[in-house]
């Protein structure tokens, strides 16, 4: 059986490593653009329908990094947060923004 919160961890850092490269995130994972404002255009386009605002991003990277550190979370958030983690993955390589390697990787 596949060790979900392991998978989710390393989506997670993938996550962040696309971010900060498109400058949505500092290297510390905290947002590189003010709470208030918008994606940049190219990243909310990228991401329309997944993700709103940086608020909502900021709050599936906080699970996803509980379920990587071993925070207890419930089966519904974890499975949650996994299918958004690697919808909103695919969605950025996709859009070619961040190149096109495998969501996993």
């Amino acid at each position: 059986m596949i060790d979900r919160r392991a998978e989710l961890g390393l989506w997670v850092g993938r996550l962040e490593t696309i971010l900060i490269s498109l400058g949505v995130l500092r290297e510390d994972g905290e947002l590189a653009i003010q709470v208030g404002s918008q994606f940049p255009k190219d990243v909310e386009d990228a991401l329309d329908g997944f993700i709103e605002n940086p608020i909502e991003l900021m709050g599936l990277l906080k699970i996803c990094r509980d379920a990587r550190d071993g925070r207890p979370l419930s089966p519904a958030v974890l499975m949650a947060a996994r299918l958004m983690t690697r919808e909103v993955l695919q969605a950025l390589q996709d859009s070619e923004l961040a190149g096109t390697s495998d969501p996993r990787a």
